[in-house]
Order: C-alpha cells, then sequence, then structure tokens
C-alpha cells in the first residue's frame, strides 16, 4: 500500500473536500495478498456428471449380465482416475481501491488481480459490492481462459457510512474442469462521507462572541464597518469626527463602527427516530443538513459544533477549519446504529460543547417526544434555536406496506371514513406541533418541504435548504431566556 501527500490548495482556496487540508493520505487500499491459506478445493459439476455416467454402465452391465457395457464406462472411468488427486496449488489475489474514502455520488475503483499457483483451465473473479455502493461499471462476475485474471469495477456510493461487508470470490478450475478452488477476500473498508447541502447565506444569532471574524456585529466596537453617528464625548479619537454632521449640528459628533465578530453554531441531530426509504431517510436528510452547516460556517471562519441525540448523547465541541469539518462528519457516520429508550438531558452536555449564546440549528422529523423535549429545554435555557423538520414522507393510506411502497389499493370497509381522515388529523397534529413550538420561540421550517406519500427524489434538496434558511438571513435569530 502506498501513500502521497495530499495536494496543496491554492491560495485563497479551501483544500480538496475529499481529504483533510494536511497530512498524509493513502491513495489505495488493498488487502493482503492471499496465496495457500483459505483457499479450497471441491469437485464440480462436470465431476458429478462423469462419476454419474460411468457409474450407469456398470450397473447395466451388472443387472443385465453383459460385461460389454463396461466398454462405455472405460473413457469416464479413466478421466475420473487422472483426477482423482485432488489439487493443492493456490492461487495469489490481489485487491485494490482507488480510495478509501469518498463523498456521495463519487466513484471507487475497484481492481483485482488472481493468478493461479498451478495448471488451471480457467479463473473468475465475483464481486459482492458492500450495502451503500453499487456497481455501475463492470460485470459482477468476469472470467478468462487461463489460470489468470485482471478485473475492474467501479462502485458509486449510494449512502454514507463506513462500509465493509464487500467482498471478492476468486474461483480457479483445475484441467479438465474437474474441481474448482474458491476463496473469499473481503474488500477493504471505504468510508462515504455525506455529500454536505450548499449554503450561499448564512444564518446568525442575534449576538455574536468577541472573537474576531468575518460578520458585522450590530454593537458598536473597533471596526471597520460604518454604524452610525453619535454625539462627541471625551476619550473619541479625534480622526473619527464627523466634520460634515458637525458643521450642520453645531457640535462635535464621531463615526460609530461595528467590529467584525464570529460566531458560534452547533448542529443538532435527532438520531431518536427516523423514518423514510433508506437514502432518503429523515436521518440521512439530517446528517446531510449537519454537514451542510458544518462546511458552509467553517468556510466562514466560524466555530462549529454537532450533537447527535439519542439517549447517551455524542457530541464535538466547536472549532475551526476544514479539519472541524472531518471532525464532525466522521462523528456522524455511526447514527444509524445508535439505538436507546435513555431519555436525553441536555443538561448533561458540557459548556464546551454547547456555548452560552451559540445557535442552535436542529434537524428532526419531530417524532419522538424526547427530541421535542430537549429542543424546548435549550430554548428554556436562552439558546437561539431553528428546527428544520427532515420528515419527507407521510404515513401511507391503510393498505400500504409503508410510507414509500404501495401494497395495493386500499378498501375503505362500509361505514369507514376513508384512509384519508386518518392522514389529515396526523397532517393538523403536527400543524398544532410546530404552532406550539413556534408559540415558544422556535422557528420551525420544512426541508424538504411538505411530508408526501411517495419518496422524495432529492433533485433540488440542497436547494431547498437554503431556501429554508433564508428567511432567517435578514433577520437574525434572537435567543434570551423566556
Amino acid at each position: 500500500m502506498t501513500a502521497t501527500p495530499a495536494p496543496e490548495a491554492r491560495p485563497g482556496q479551501p483544500a480538496p473536500l475529499g481529504r483533510p487540508a494536511a497530512g498524509p493520505v493513502p491513495s489505495a487500499r488493498a488487502a493482503p495478498p492471499t496465496a495457500g491459506s483459505g483457499f479450497s478445493w471441491a469437485p464440480t459439476a462436470h465431476h458429478r456428471r462423469l462419476a454419474t455416467v460411468a457409474l450407469l454402465p456398470l450397473l447395466a452391465a451388472i443387472v443385465l449380465g453383459h460385461p460389454g457395457y463396461l466398454v462405455l464406462a472405460a473413457p469416464m472411468v479413466a478421466a475420473l482416475a487422472l483426477a482423482a488427486r485432488r489439487p493443492r496449488s493456490g492461487a495469489r489475489v490481489s485487491v485494490r481501491s482507488s480510495a478509501d474514502r469518498c463523498l456521495e455520488g463519487e466513484q471507487v475503483v475497484i481492481r483485482v488481480g488472481a493468478r493461479s499457483a498451478g495448471p488451471a483451465d480457467s479463473a473468475a473473479v465475483q464481486l459482492t459490492p458492500p450495502a451503500g455502493l453499487e456497481v455501475s461499471d463492470g460485470a459482477a462476475t468476469q472470467v478468462r481462459g487461463d489460470g489468470a485474471i485482471e478485473a475492474e469495477w467501479r462502485l458509486t456510493a449510494q449512502q454514507w457510512g463506513r462500509w465493509d461487508s464487500g467482498r471478492i470470490l476468486v474461483t480457479v478450475r483445475s484441467r479438465g474442469g474437474l474441481y474448482a478452488g474458491t476463496v473469499a477476500v473481503a474488500l477493504p473498508e471505504i468510508t462515504v462521507y455525506p455529500r454536505p447541502p450548499a449554503l450561499a447565506q448564512l444564518v446568525l444569532p442575534a449576538q455574536l462572541r468577541t472573537r474576531i471574524g468575518d460578520h458585522v456585529d450590530r454593537r458598536p466596537a473597533d471596526g471597520i464597518e460604518f454604524a452610525g453617528v453619535r454625539p462627541f464625548v471625551p476619550g473619541d479619537r479625534l480622526r473619527r469626527i464627523n466634520w460634515l454632521v458637525t458643521s450642520r449640528r453645531g457640535a462635535l459628533h464621531v463615526n460609530q463602527f461595528a467590529a467584525e465578530r464570529a460566531a458560534e453554531i452547533v448542529a443538532l441531530i435527532d438520531a431518536t427516530a427516523d423514518a423514510g426509504p433508506p437514502g432518503e431517510s429523515a436521518l440521512d436528510r439530517a446528517v446531510r443538513g449537519a454537514a451542510g452547516i458544518a462546511r458552509a460556517y467553517t468556510r466562514a471562519g466560524d466555530r462549529v459544533g454537532v450533537i447527535t441525540l439519542y439517549g447517551p448523547m455524542r457530541w464535538v465541541s466547536p472549532g475551526i477549519g476544514q479539519r472541524q469539518f472531518f471532525r464532525i462528519v466522521e462523528s456522524v457516520l455511526d447514527a444509524r446504529t445508535l439505538h436507546s429508550y435513555v431519555s436525553p438531558d441536555v443538561a448533561r452536555i458540557p459548556p464546551t460543547a454547547l456555548p452560552a449564546g451559540a445557535l442552535v440549528i436542529m434537524f428532526s422529523p419531530l417524532l419522538d417526544n424526547r427530541a421535542i423535549d430537549a429542543v424546548i429545554d435549550l430554548r428554556e435555557r436562552g439558546y437561539p434555536i431553528i428546527v428544520a423538520d427532515v420528515l419527507g414522507t407521510a404515513p401511507g393510506p391503510a393498505g400500504r406496506a409503508g410510507p414509500a411502497g404501495p401494497a395495493g389499493p386500499a378498501t375503505p370497509r362500509r361505514g369507514s371514513a376513508g384512509p384519508g381522515l386518518a392522514l389529515r388529523l396526523w397532517r393538523l397534529e403536527r400543524q398544532a406541533l410546530r404552532y406550539r413550538l413556534e408559540s415558544l420561540g422556535i422557528p420551525v421550517v420544512g426541508w424538504p418541504g411538505e411530508p408526501r406519500h411517495e419518496a422524495d427524489t432529492g433533485a433540488d434538496t440542497a436547494a431547498r435548504l437554503d431556501l429554508a434558511l433564508g428567511r432567517f438571513v435578514r433577520h437574525r435569530v434572537r435567543g434570551g431566556a423566556r
């Protein structure tokens, strides 16, 4: 396995998204070559057919009493006798991948080389891709006439996560095709990062931190952004006197400036409940949304952290830089495996992970009361909060297998109001929940929109996140205890 340093980013441009900003990154992952170990030989179907054909003349000679039938079995018996010894040779197999991590939608090239250590008629390799990747180029099974084969596949990443369940099955047939040797080689683990949606405009809290940044604070301080004019007081700098206003009003006035400050953002992922088809479920959108928040704000020089809400909570304290983005996406890759019946207690979150005054952007389907109680608790503690409702599918009518898979038309019973009544009641409950949260000072936006029966195509999901949060760009989000 070779390692090459990551390419340097040009001045004024961020480093490539698929790898950290500095440090060596393996350009290819290779499985250890396999020789004779783990290689097992077994008779093939051709071997069994020869044995069956040879047995029929022998039985006929015994039953009918005609030794002449033995002549018909002689060729098959001779072939079986020559191949009576099971091969003991192995094969050398090497597996190499073009990258060990990528973003959703990107491709990874898998190259396999197999060579038999002894005489062989043919060699074949079969790829079983991991669950989160699918073959986009190359046949799943490739065969070559001699004992050596070189195969290549292109896998397209479909879902974020750590995928290590793929394998390569190598099959070598001996001379005559009577025995086949097989060995299974595991694919190297491939880490697929969630593709973050782009955010052209950033949402900011009303009160920024005292750390220097790129955002104009509304409080007057030493800066370069003009904020207004006020009367002169002893101690003001003479160079800030506004002589035009002074000459008009007959008293000294000075220019007032606003400081450039940085924001602290915490993305809150609700992992207590999930709904929707794989790849476009509520948890998938929540993780992608948190990744988009992390990338957008770290590029702006702000401090960003993440909290995964599922019982015994996990968090990454706010930080800056592109390395912080990768810390965040690495910490949320195991969100699918988190299950707990414990109610999360936000009071246990240390101040380093959730600083006072930080803007909290929560991605939640609003299906679990534990998550709803947690967001209300944070609002009562004075944190400015925005909730992005990531539930994209509504409950299907009666007779359907799930929110995205019809199992047949519904047949309402006589005297019943039909499946539409239950759906309308569910929508009214969702609207009442949103009204309750907004009455507490917690704005709720829909991303990707209102829940629907069919699975969302996701074509404009990234653009809709920018539109959903765009209403808070002009008016900053306020916090404060209620």
